[in-house]
């Protein structure tokens, strides 16, 4: 079913134009499989989780609409298991679920604002669970910042659009961490942050975000040589 969701072998926007409800039914039916698991067993079995994480990528990325339209439950059931996989300690599954986040940001930074039914649905979520963002920030932050090196790398690509999509997480996140630390080290954070910061557009076109994931590869090395816990 990945294959067929993600192999780009159908355009998709045939099927809501002649009223056909197969892709409707297969992505209900491989989403409540995929839920039906419970969390501990997906990713105590590698392949099962390669599968499953898989599957959530692809609809993050494929089928936003889809997903956005779920009930705020199941939504939330989707962001759970994204937030668990994202601190996997398989840079394959933290890949795959960064890169949901990312998909999921960047819809809402380019769509905020606009009045479109999944754009009202995404709102009804946030308010819901209104931590959405900052959870997420701070979850990314902590593994570039005190993760294993392997997953550096899978982290960094939703946090540019993660920051555009709300940039008072990344404050709350920074004012923080600022706070666990000495007044040493708070001038050095804020230097570090200010250096992250400076010639960054709030754009999402690749050069912007190539920039940017240079900028954190400096700061996450910059910064792990003062932080402290």
């Amino acid at each position: 079913i990945n294959s067929a969701l993600g192999g780009n072998y159908v355009c998709f926007g045939v099927f809501a134009l002649y009223n056909d409800p197969a892709l409707e039914n297969a992505l209900d039916i491989s989403l409540k499989m995929a839920l039906g698991i419970p969390l501990e067993h997906v990713v105590a079995y590698p392949k099962l989780s390669s599968s499953v994480f898989g599957f959530i990528e692809i609809i993050f990325r494929n089928h936003i609409k889809t997903t956005l339209a779920l009930d705020t439950s199941v939504f939330m059931q989707l962001m759970n298991a994204v937030h668990e996989g994202l601190q996997s300690s398989d840079a394959q599954i933290s890949s795959m679920c960064a890169n949901s986040i990312d998909h999921l940001a960047t819809f809402y930074y380019e769509n905020s604002g606009k009045d479109k039914p999944e754009v009202h649905n995404f709102n009804n979520h946030l308010a819901a669970q209104p931590d959405l963002f900052s959870s997420l920030t701070a979850t990314l932050f902590n593994l570039l910042l005190f993760g294993p090196p392997q997953n550096h790398w899978a982290v960094m690509r939703p946090m540019l659009s993660l920051m555009l999509a709300s940039e008072s997480s990344f404050t709350a996140y920074k004012d923080h961490l600022m706070s666990t630390q000495d007044s040493t080290n708070q001038a050095l954070l804020n230097e570090s942050f200010n250096k992250l910061l400076s010639d960054v557009n709030r754009s999402l076109e690749s050069s912007n975000r190539d920039r940017f994931t240079q900028k954190l590869t400096a700061f996450r090395v910059s910064t792990r040589g003062f932080l402290t816990l």
